[in-house]
């Protein structure tokens, strides 16, 4: 029986774990940072099946029990996974790879990461962590209703590789997660190239930042016709980014498959969106950052990135602190009021 560690408890990791433990996996799920993240533990999770559009009900993939919920980094790590997956949002990777250093004694085997930007591997193999380092590049969405049902929006061929390391044990643990992640219904391809294909995916997620903008799902954002042509100029201007730096070979069919990707997409509130709705830090860094300096890097212009970027940049800087400040002055005031 395999075990199986996630480091995550959002709608990617909580999917993640209904599949495997259908698979008979043990699975231990960990709230990334800690309690003061989780207001419930998680411990059944219910799948609602809603891919295919010719379904006039959603089919009910049912639900499971986890083995596990935890909240402190040590007593999880000292289950000695067989697989560990990190699904937790970007702005956790400090804290994650300050936990998984500290605690690498525990490590056994490979840490598949699933995350947005084509550079979020780097930290997790600059700690050294003695195991091998798998990237995946997913490209199916997963919403949240309520604390533990999910529901499956949309759903492709999604992507495994091993990211700038040789070691012989580095294909016999992607095969053993492509294996699992397989069985388990989720189709994902080895693929030689991850880079490459994590750039791909990221120029989506950068081009549909412009969602968080308008505070609007995919489809509506697409509909309209200003903010289609910043989604199309982010477009161009990552395709150009990507071609100087040698991610992108074929320019125009890239250029075409990525709109034709956000065409597809039904409207549903990305985690940006989420996040921004609820006052909370985005991953805009993770999404536009690396684009900004790959672009000063090669020579390119990019006013459309670099206003998107300016504008998230202030948002998390300054509006998400603003959202921390009343909710402390609200508690104070409630627990006076208590008081008197």
């Amino acid at each position: 029986m395999l075990r199986i560690g996630i480091i995550g408890t959002g709608a990617v990791a909580c999917y993640l774990a209904h599949q495997c433990k259908q698979q008979g996996c043990q699975v231990f799920l960990l709230s990334s940072r800690g309690t003061r993240h989780q207001a419930q533990p998680i411990s059944q999770i219910q799948l609602i099946d809603e891919t295919k559009s010719e379904q006039s009900v959603s089919q009910d993939l049912g639900s499971i029990v986890v083995d596990e919920h935890l909240t402190d980094y040590s007593a999880f790590l000292a289950k000695e996974f067989d697989q560990l997956y990190v699904c937790s949002k970007t702005v956790s990777n400090p804290h994650i790879c300050q936990q998984l250093s500290r605690h690498k004694h525990w490590l056994r085997g490979p840490v598949i990461l699933f995350q947005n930007g084509f550079a979020t591997e780097r930290p997790f193999i600059d700690e050294a962590l003695d195991v091998t380092i798998i990237r995946g590049v997913l490209n199916f969405s997963v919403t949240q209703h309520g604390k533990q049902k999910l529901k499956l929006r949309f759903l492709k061929t999604s992507y495994l590789g091993v990211p700038e390391q040789t070691e012989e044990r580095a294909e016999a643990n992607i095969l053993a997660a492509l294996d699992l992640l397989n069985r388990a219904g989720i189709p994902f391809e080895s693929c030689t190239d991850i880079e490459h294909k994590a750039f791909a995916k990221n120029t989506l997620n950068a081009a549909a930042s412009v969602c968080g903008l308008v505070r609007s799902g995919v489809e509506t954002a697409m509909r309209n016709s200003r903010s289609r042509t910043v989604i199309q100029a982010i477009i161009d201007e990552c395709t150009a980014i990507g071609e100087k730096a040698g991610y992108i070979g074929d320019s125009e069919n890239f250029r075409r498959q990525s709109m034709g990707y956000l065409m597809s997409i039904p409207d549903f509130k990305s985690s940006l969106v989420l996040d921004i709705l609820h006052g909370k830090e985005t991953e805009a860094d993770t999404l536009l950052a690396p684009f900004i300096r790959l672009s000063q890097h090669v020579g390119i212009a990019v006013p459309n990135l670099d206003f998107v970027y300016r504008y998230f940049d202030f948002y998390n800087t300054y509006i998400t602190q603003s959202y921390i400040i009343q909710s402390y002055t609200f508690t104070d005031m409630t627990l006076v009021e208590g008081d008197a």
